[in-house]
C-alpha cells in the first residue's frame, strides 16, 4: 500500500498576491469581509476512550484477532445508518469528530444536531467540520454555537464575502481555482473507538426521510486499529489553514441565541415526529445493540485513504491514484458502483486494459430516471457506447427498484417518489474493496477532496460483491447492451427498451440540452 498522505504544498507567491488583490477590490466595493483566521493552537484527537460502551464494543469486536485486524459492518439501510449515528453520539464519553460536505437544515440534520448538543452538554468534546459551499446565510448561527465550551465548528475553504450574493459571485470568479475546490469528505468518529465512513451526507434523503426521493447509499461502521488512522486524517484537516474557525466570525456572544437555536431545532424535530418515529429518543442502558453489532461484524485489514487538504494544486498523489494502484493488481473480477460516471480517457483506457487481460469489469451507475443530477447524466451518456465497446458490462439503477431495495432506501412511514443511486464502492477479486465518498467524475477525481476505507477481507468484500449483484439484478437495474445491429438497448424485469428510461418527458428534454453545456470538467 502506498502512503495515504502526500505532502502539503503551500500556495505560491503569485497566488497569495492575487488573493490579496481580490480581497482588496471587493473590500473597496463595500462588502463585509470575513476576517483573517486567527492563529490557533494545533488540536489533536483525544486518546481512545478506556471506558464506556464504545470502548467495550471495540475490545469485544477485535478480541483474539491479529493486531492489524479491524472489524466492519455494512450500513446499507438508510434507517440503520441514522440509528447508528445516533447510537455513537449518544454513547460517546470523551469525543466526537465529524466531517461532512453537506449538513442540511431538515428533520434528520436537526435530530443529529440536537444529539450532538446533548453530548456537548454532558462534557463530550465535539468537533464538527463542514464544507462552506452550502452554508451561506448561516454564519451567525454557527458562530453562536461555537461559544459552547465543548462544541467547536470549522468551515472548509470559506469565501470571504458573506453578506452579498453579487460580491460572493465576484470573489468566486476572481478566485476560482481555490474556491472551486470543495471538501467532499464524510466521516464520524466517536471516542476514537468507532467510526462511520461512506457516501452519506447529513440530510433527509440520505436517511430515507425525503418524500421526493431517497438515496440507495452505503456506509461502513468500523472499529479496530484503523480508527486511529481515521482520527489522524481528521486532524490533518482540522489543523489546516483552509479550516476556518467559526468562532472568528464577528458575532455577539449570547446564551439566548443558543437557546433559540436549540428551540428551533426541537420544533423542526417535533414537526416531523411521524417520520422520526423509529428513532428512539433515549439509548437503552443495556448493551444488547452492541452485542448484536459485534456478532454481525466481519474482519480484515483496513487503511484509511484521503486527499490532503492542499489549497489549489501540487498533490503528488490523489486518492484516485491510490485506487489505481489497487486496481492494477486485480486478476479476475472488478465491480464498480458509482452514481455519477464521467470517465477521463485514462480511466477508460485503464478499464479497457483490464478487460483485455481477461478481467471481468462490471459497472453500475444511475439511469436517467434514478439520477438526481440530470446535468451529470447528460454528460455521462456520451460515454455509454465507448464503455460497451470496451467490453465493460454496464448496468443502470432503476428509479423504482424491487420492494427490498426500497426498504433499504425508504424509512417507514416515508415512501418516496423514486430512489436515486448514491453508493460509491469498488470491489476487486471479491477480497479487496473500497467504500467512501469518491464518485468517478472529473470533480471528484481532479478537484474536490475525498476519503474512504480500503479493506482487505474475503468475507466483507465478498458480501459487498453479492450486494452489488443484487443491485444489478433485472428487478433493480437496466442492463445496457448493443444488439446484433449495434443499437443500444436497455433490458430489465420490466422488458426491453429502445431508449433510456426517464421519469418524465421534461427530464428527457433537459437531458438532451444539458449535454451541450460545456462544463463536463466541473461535474
Amino acid at each position: 500500500m502506498p502512503s495515504r498522505k502526500s505532502r502539503l504544498v503551500r500556495t505560491d507567491g503569485f497566488a497569495r498576491v492575487r488573493r490579496l488583490w481580490v480581497v482588496g477590490v471587493l473590500a473597496l466595493a463595500g462588502c463585509t469581509m470575513l476576517p483573517p483566521a486567527p492563529s490557533v493552537p494545533v488540536q489533536l484527537s483525544l486518546p481512545p476512550a478506556s471506558t464506556g460502551d464504545l470502548a467495550n464494543l471495540s475490545r469485544q469486536a477485535v478480541a483474539d484477532r491479529p493486531n492489524e485486524a479491524s472489524a466492519f459492518l455494512r450500513l446499507s439501510s438508510n434507517e440503520v445508518a441514522l440509528e447508528w449515528r445516533l447510537q455513537l453520539i449518544d454513547r460517546a464519553t470523551t469525543a466526537i469528530d465529524l466531517q461532512y460536505f453537506i449538513w442540511n437544515d431538515d428533520a434528520a440534520a436537526n435530530l443529529l444536531f440536537l444529539r450532538l448538543l446533548g453530548a456537548a452538554d454532558r462534557g463530550v468534546r465535539v468537533r464538527l467540520m463542514v464544507d462552506d459551499i452550502f452554508l451561506i446565510g448561516r454564519d451567525q448561527d454557527l458562530a453562536a454555537l461555537s461559544d459552547h465550551p465543548n462544541l467547536d465548528i470549522k468551515i472548509y475553504n470559506p469565501g470571504r464575502i458573506r453578506d452579498s450574493t453579487l460580491g460572493s459571485l465576484g470573489e468566486f470568479l476572481l478566485n476560482f481555482r481555490q474556491l472551486n475546490r470543495r471538501m467532499h469528505n464524510k466521516m464520524l468518529v466517536a471516542d476514537n473507538r468507532v467510526g462511520i465512513i461512506g457516501g452519506r451526507n447529513i440530510g433527509n434523503a440520505y436517511f430515507g426521510l425525503d418524500e421526493d426521493y431517497n438515496f440507495r447509499d452505503l456506509d461502513v461502521i468500523v472499529t479496530g486499529p484503523v480508527v486511529e488512522e481515521i482520527s489522524d486524517a481528521f486532524d490533518d484537516y482540522w489543523n489546516h489553514e483552509m479550516a476556518y474557525p467559526v468562532e472568528a466570525i464577528p458575532h455577539e456572544s449570547s446564551e439566548e441565541s443558543r437557546v433559540l437555536l436549540r428551540e428551533r431545532s426541537e420544533e423542526v424535530v417535533q414537526e416531523h415526529l411521524g417520520e422520526l418515529a423509529s428513532f428512539r429518543a433515549e439509548r437503552p442502558a443495556a448493551s444488547e445493540d452492541i452485542v448484536r453489532l459485534v456478532s454481525q461484524m466481519q474482519f480484515g485489514e483496513a487503511h484509511f485513504m484521503q486527499d490532503d487538504p492542499v489549497p489549489i494544486r501540487g498533490q503528488e498523489m490523489r486518492l484516485v491514484d491510490m485506487l489505481r494502484f489497487v486496481s492494477g493488481h486485480v486478476t479476475e473480477d472488478m465491480v464498480i458502483i458509482t452514481p455519477y460516471f464521467i470517465p477521463r480517457s485514462s480511466m477508460l483506457e485503464g478499464l479497457t486494459g483490464l478487460v483485455s487481460r481477461g478481467v471481468s469489469v462490471r459497472l453500475l451507475t444511475g439511469s436517467l430516471a434514478s439520477n438526481n443530477h440530470t446535468l451529470a447524466h447528460a454528460h455521462y451518456k456520451k460515454y455509454r457506447r465507448r464503455i460497451l465497446e470496451a467490453g465493460i458490462e454496464l448496468f443502470e439503477y432503476r428509479h423504482l427498484p424491487s420492494p427490498r431495495q426500497r426498504e433499504l432506501a425508504d424509512t417507514a412511514p416515508v415512501t418516496s417518489k423514486f430512489i436515486s443511486l448514491h453508493t460509491k464502492a469498488i470491489v476487486t477479486d471479491r477480497d479487496k474493496c473500497f467504500v467512501g465518498s469518491l464518485n468517478l467524475d472529473p470533480r471528484a477525481v481532479e478537484i474536490n477532496t475525498e476519503n474512504g476505507l480500503y479493506i482487505e477481507s474475503e468475507q466483507f468484500c465478498g458480501e459487498l460483491s453479492e450486494q452489488a449483484e443484487r443491485m444489478m439484478a433485472p428487478a433493480n437495474a437496466w442492463r445496457v447492451y448493443l444488439d446484433e445491429k449495434d443499437r443500444m438497448r436497455w433490458t430489465s424485469a420490466e422488458g426491453t427498451r429502445t431508449s433510456q428510461p426517464a421519469r418524465s418527458r421534461w427530464q428527457r428534454v433537459q437531458d438532451f440540452f444539458y449535454r451541450w453545456i460545456p462544463i463536463e470538467g466541473q461535474l
